[in-house]
């Protein structure tokens, strides 16, 4: 099914635009996924034009939807239930928009998006090229749609194309004479002159990593609905946060919107006297200019607007160390085990007393000096901060004073480091928020800065159980004085919209006590790992959560288990796989839904992009090869390049079999339990991948052909049994092996380096299936009883794998058969029922208890009664 639908609060664009794109998707439903602003509603209880066949959402069955078009719309979250189906895999999205692009909009297998003043404007002249049948009336509605957005082809946004669609659409019969009676009313010229003022002023100040918007103009008389301008210019302009300050006669009047949890635009209105909600607040303002509510407004924002970065805010925590009494070579040991360029060299007690950098650690090193100890060579002045020092002191220590590494101090203790690329990365993010825009036209990134903060969205995407859980993971976090984290899939999968119920937190400190706290809290049972300094959480429903200390590893060689040690939250995610994957969730309460962000995952997940974080990624874990593929295929994203190039490298340089074949078995059935699996394997083996597990795991015919059957197999039992979900894995698994040669499954079997026992258990498996496979093919009696003997023992997967395996419809049916209907027969006849009949026990009971059996299967008797008179006939007491 095809389904046109919009934004919320749709409005004449919309409508328009949906019209349009009905001419272009003839079979497709218009749906509009919530409600429409009070001019449209109006305008459909009143126009005489024609009705336009529009569906109701709670009309439409979402799981038929296949295909989605979009119009005047592409950031998430703003299309109701219809954002589900956008983001579903599988359904192919459609999108025709006008408005500038940001980080937060869906990527659409046919975009059509282009500056001009409406969307209508782009599909008109789609359907002008096309020759497209137009009538009066269409024209009509479609004049509405490029006039609404355009202020009647008055704004600045208004291009020549928006024009020339309008005197195409006169010429095609549209009574243009209507179109006041539904939008000029609204507006009045001087409205107008106002809304085009504030448009041209506005300008994006950074306020701590956030885009805030201000504009402001002055009129010598007072001019009304300065809200509903405000409301307007926000969704012209697709602003998350606008400030607006007005002179109108003797007064300044601030009115403000916002969609960031962090500006609580109410709380600045109330420092003007005024006030609101969080979301929508307004002041008027007697006695202060228009330039000194301005300057005002700049110092309350800077006071008040989210996470303030301060020297605690940036660090890294706890710092890596080594003591005074160390060598040289340990240094270089150290430095190149973490991939860092500088030390704290510290005595027992934790004392700080100085510095090592890798330029002096190499140097002594080329002098033969590496067994010398390093007090001998640190340096010993340098300057320090404590956790609340400025952005400013910390700038100046390290730019000014060319220090390379910054130690953040509590007393004589080191708590933290802030080194050159740490602070590099808070001045680039600052650079691209604050982007000035005065200086000349703003384009589409100038316009939207980077998101942050994902508190808006979690609350979208989270069940509110989990956000509860969360909110109290946070607030535990705060009174032991620590900072907490969600990490992994659910971080990604937050910002993908896809479900995940794996809820894993990182904290810097003692995860195991805050893990015991959190458990008091939530009334849960706590299962600690001291070695491992982790936890598992399980929560009375049987959820479970895993607390980790954010801790750092390093490998002794490639495909070596990893060496684990306590880390800060940034070694912590730099241990993992891929880009998208080392993102992290702030989760206390000054910070709550901060994004952490070091590697680019924000702009990997944009990109669709998969990447590794570095250049030895695949050397320390050669399984992420084929992590690599399974979250390619799994997210439609692309492998990147030069992470492609470095994978082709270690796969040619024989990594994979260096590793525990345990490892590569484990990640070859997490693919196997993703939709479409062969995707994954068919990359794989195009990547090489699979020979370099064995060279007999090619993705020939056989396997190509075994994956349709069995995914074929699959659905239709998940079609039938909804209630039972058999390990699918499993099934893949085991047929892929069946349809190989015995010694190419032996070889195999080696590679995964499965233990002896479980081997042996595999093998035992496949000779059950075989035989029972054999023996439904000499089958030729009609006794349904003998295929339910054969079948008998038999699990789910294994009947599965032989409906994928055989080629004989026979067989296919008889298992059919055996699943609807025979594994659910059971007799009524029991050991007691027995010995009310006066029957002994004995070996007896048992063989009675399989014919009377056999009698339900072959229909012989079907109530209890049947049984015992059949028993009584074919067994009778001597």
């Amino acid at each position: 099914m095809d389904v046109i639908t919009t934004h919320l609060n749709a409005d004449f664009d919309a409508l328009a635009s949906m019209v349009a794109a009905k001419k272009l998707y003839p079979e497709a439903l218009m749906v509009f996924p919530g409600s429409q602003e009070k001019n449209l509603r109006e305008f459909f209880i009143k126009s005489t034009l024609v009705s336009f066949p529009f569906a109701r959402v709670r009309d439409i069955e979402m799981d038929t939807v296949t295909r989605l078009i979009l119009v005047d719309i592409k950031m998430r979250g703003r299309i109701g239930t219809f954002d589900k189906i956008a983001a579903k895999r599988g359904v192919e999205l459609h999108i025709y928009d006008h408005h500038p692009r940001t980080d937060q909009d869906y990527s659409g297998d046919l975009e059509v998006v282009e500056d001009v003043g409406a969307t209508t404007t782009i599909l008109v002249e789609i359907l002008r090229r096309r020759r497209y049948k137009i009538s009066p009336e269409e024209a009509t509605v479609f004049a509405l749609g490029i006039y609404e957005d355009t202020g009647s082809l008055t704004f600045a946004s208004t291009t020549p194309r928006d024009l020339r669609a309008v005197a195409f659409l006169k010429e095609k019969g549209a009574h243009l004479e209507i179109i006041p009676a539904f939008i000029g009313r609204d507006l009045d010229a001087e409205q107008i002159s106002l809304l085009n003022d504030l448009l041209q002023s506005i300008e994006i100040q950074d306020i701590h990593g956030l885009p805030i918007a201000l504009a402001a103009s002055s009129t010598d008389e007072y001019i009304g609905d300065l809200a509903v301008l405000v409301h307007k210019m926000v969704d012209m302009e697709n602003l998350e946060v606008l400030i607006t300050l007005v002179r109108m006669e003797d007064r300044v009047i601030l009115v403000a919107r916002s969609r960031l949890p962090e500006v609580n635009v109410a709380k600045i209105c109330e420092e003007f006297g005024g006030g609101g909600h969080p979301s929508a607040a307004s002041a008027s303002i007697r006695e202060l200019t228009l330039v000194q509510v301005r300057e005002k407004l700049l110092i309350i924002l800077d006071e008040m607007v989210g996470y303030r970065k301060n020297a605690m805010s940036i660090m890294s925590s706890p710092a890596i160390e080594i003591g005074t009494n160390e060598s040289i070579s340990t240094a270089a040991e150290i430095m190149s085990r973490y991939n860092i360029n500088s030390l704290p060299v510290v005595e027992k007690v934790g004392k700080l007393k100085g510095i090592i950098t890798r330029g002096v650690v190499e140097r002594a090193i080329l002098y033969g000096l590496s067994d010398t100890p390093l007090s001998e060579y640190m340096l010993t002045e340098y300057q320090t901060v404590v956790s609340d020092s400025s952005m400013d002191l910390v700038r100046e220590h390290i730019i000014e004073k060319r220090q390379r590494m910054l130690p953040v101090m509590d007393g004589r203790k080191i708590i933290g480091v802030i080194t050159r690329t740490d602070l590099l990365e808070v001045m680039h993010e600052d650079l691209m928020n604050a982007r000035p825009h005065a200086e000349g036209p703003r384009t589409d990134d100038d316009r939207q800065a980077r998101r942050r903060n994902l508190a808006e969205l979690m609350g979208e995407a989270l069940e509110q159980v989990t956000l509860q859980i969360l909110r109290a993971a946070g607030k535990i976090a705060n009174s032991m004085g620590l900072r907490v984290y969600l990490v992994g899939g659910l971080a990604r999968d937050i910002i993908l919209k896809n479900k995940n119920l794996d809820i894993d937190l990182v904290v810097e400190g003692d995860g195991i006590e805050f893990g015991r706290k959190l458990a008091k809290k939530l009334k849960a049972r706590i299962r600690p790992h001291r070695k491992f300094k982790t936890a598992v959480i399980v929560l009375p429903d049987g959820l479970k959560l895993d607390v980790a200390s954010a801790r750092t590893e390093y490998y002794e060689a490639p495909g070596a288990h990893p060496m684990v040690e306590r880390g800060s939250i940034k070694l912590d995610l730099y241990r993992r796989d891929f880009s998208i994957n080392a993102l992290a969730i702030n989760l206390n309460d000054d910070s709550f839904g901060q994004v952490v962000d070091y590697f680019g995952g924000l702009r990997d997940i944009k990109d669709r992009t998969i990447r590794i974080l570095h250049n030895l990624s695949f050397v320390d874990d050669p399984t992420r090869m084929i992590r690599a593929v399974r979250f390619e295929q799994r997210f439609g994203f692309t492998i990147g390049k030069h992470t492609e190039y470095l994978l082709k490298g270690a796969v040619a340089k024989g990594y994979l079999t260096r590793t525990q074949g345990q490892r590569v078995h484990g990640e070859i059935r997490a693919i196997l339990r993703d939709d479409h699996p062969e995707r994954s394997f068919a990359r794989m083996d195009e990547l090489g991948i699979l020979k370099a597990i064995h060279p007999s795991l090619v993705f020939d015919r056989k396997f190509q052909e075994a994956f349709r059957q069995v995914e074929k197999t699959h659905s239709w039992f998940q079609y039938l049994f909804l209630d039972e979900e058999p390990d699918v894995a499993d099934i893949y698994l085991n047929t892929m092996m069946l349809v190989r040669k015995p010694k190419e499954r032996e070889e195999i079997f080696h590679a995964f380096h499965l233990t002896d026992h479980l081997e042996q258990k595999l093998y035992k498996r496949f000779k059950n299936i075989s035989e029972a496979m054999r023996a439904l093919t000499r089958n030729r009696s009609a006794k349904l009883s003998n295929t339910a003997q054969i079948l008998d023992g038999l699990s789910i997967e294994d009947l599965l794998i032989i409906m994928s395996l055989t080629k004989r419809e026979e067989t296919a049916k008889a298992i059919s058969l055996y699943l609807s209907r025979l594994r659910f027969i059971e007799s009524e006849i029991n050991g007691q029922v027995l010995k009310e009949m006066g029957y002994k026990t004995g070996p007896l009971f048992r063989k009675i208890m399989e014919s009377v059996k056999n009698a339900r299967f072959d229909g012989e008797v079907k109530t209890l009664a049947e049984e015992k008179h059949w028993v009584k006939k074919h067994f009778p007491i001597e």
